[in-house]
């Protein structure tokens, strides 16, 4: 079962390759078929099956023989890796279903987010709407009652989202421009709706501590100066993936109780 899980994330990780791609582009996800970036032949489903195709073609496309990002690649390993891992925690259960599916929207919108600079509201805010009903319909994800259930992913929302207000705030006072983007005040907000309030400062920990190190790493290496703008994103989905895991240990039970 776990194998099957794994699969089952590498396949969403194919189409989340094609969401990262798209959605900035106003495209449809839907048509036409999956085709090359660089000459736009349509890709045949043999040259298209996850990590496979990839290392098959060498990273090329069969026609034009132009190299296909690593990216691709990465995202669907990383993909089927969580997949894998929420079942390990979870077992077959709604929560396994719930939290891979704020698991593979946490990836599109932090691979997005690195290549745009914006948060997708395609993703964030049906999926603010969708963790709360998940409160209300399946409160056990919490191990609470159905009020209760609705009032922590409620919570979770304004929590969520008034932080990074906040702290946005803040920073414009500083800094003297704008230190925190709309799309990621909606993006924690979402996170919020489906982990929860506590969960929302677990997240924010976590994701500054990343943002942080390896904006220093770059930053010395020369690749990034100190007044470039850091996109958000992706490190409050590391936080947020990192809080599906830590919500129900003790482990820094001082930040989450």
């Amino acid at each position: 079962m776990g194998f099957m899980i794994f699969i089952l994330g590498l396949v969403f990780g194919s189409f989340a390759n094609v969401c990262i791609y798209r959605l900035p582009k106003g495209k449809s996800i839907v048509f036409p078929s999956s085709f090359c970036p660089n000459c736009n032949k349509i890709i045949k489903w043999y040259d298209n099956v996850p990590l496979l195709s990839y290392l098959i073609l060498k990273g090329k496309c069969r026609y034009c023989k132009k190299p296909i990002s690593i990216r691709y690649f990465i995202v669907e390993l990383l993909t089927g890796i969580l997949f894998f891992s929420v079942y390990k925690k979870f077992g077959i259960s709604v929560s396994t279903f719930i939290y891979n599916l704020l698991v593979l929207s946490l990836i599109i919108v932090g691979f997005i987010d690195i290549d745009t600079f914006l948060i997708s509201d395609v993703i964030v805010i049906p999926g603010i709407f969708a963790g709360l009903l998940f409160s209300v319909f399946f409160p056990k994800i919490h191990d609470m009652e159905r009020i209760e259930s609705f009032l922590y992913s409620f919570i979770g929302i304004i929590t969520g989202g008034g932080i990074l207000i906040f702290l946005g705030f803040i920073g414009k006072l500083l800094f003297k421009k704008d230190a925190m983007g709309g799309g990621d005040v909606k993006l924690l907000g979402m996170i919020g709706a489906f982990l929860g309030w506590k969960s929302v400062f677990l997240t924010l920990f976590f994701g500054s501590l990343f943002g942080t190190l390896i904006s220093l790493i770059l930053i010395l290496l020369k690749k990034k100066k100190i007044e470039d703008y850091v996109p958000f994103g992706p490190y409050l989905a590391i936080g947020a993936v990192i809080s599906i895991f830590l919500k129900e240990s003790y482990f820094l039970g001082f930040l989450i109780n």
